[in-house]
């Protein structure tokens, strides 16, 4: 029978013992992996919501009249059907004579709030 005992190997509280620490572990890093995701979900929006924001001032830098409007929602790409809403704000003469001020705000939904960002630029008239 003493043969038996000097056989190396894993018990089975071992096992268990292993098993629960893993699982604390795991547990406890949760919540920081779901930030983690959030916060990656909110740049990837926010990296967007600026290509479509300038988009839109260089679409208005181009375009023989300046007016300000609104369109939206907007996918990724620009196309309808998103969950992008865009608006743009025209000031004329302002700062001074022949320049418009140009302010782009671009919205979307973010748990539990909504999310923007504006942009502001000078466009000769």
């Amino acid at each position: 029978m003493n043969h038996l005992r000097d056989q190396g190997g894993v018990s089975l509280i071992e096992i268990i013992a292993a098993v629960c620490v893993f699982a604390v572990v795991v547990v406890g890093l949760s919540p920081t992996l779901l930030g983690a995701r959030k916060f990656a979900e909110l740049g990837k929006n926010q990296s967007i919501a600026t290509a479509l924001a300038q988009d839109k001032i260089e679409q208005l830098r181009v375009s023989s009249t300046v007016t300000s409007g609104s369109d939206g929602p907007l996918q990724p790409s620009g196309a309808s059907g998103g969950i992008f809403s865009r608006i743009w704000t025209v000031s004329a003469n302002s700062p001074v004579q022949n320049v418009n001020r140009v302010t782009v705000t671009v919205t979307w939904p973010e748990r539990p709030n909504t999310s923007s960002v504006t942009l502001v630029t000078l466009v000769p008239s």
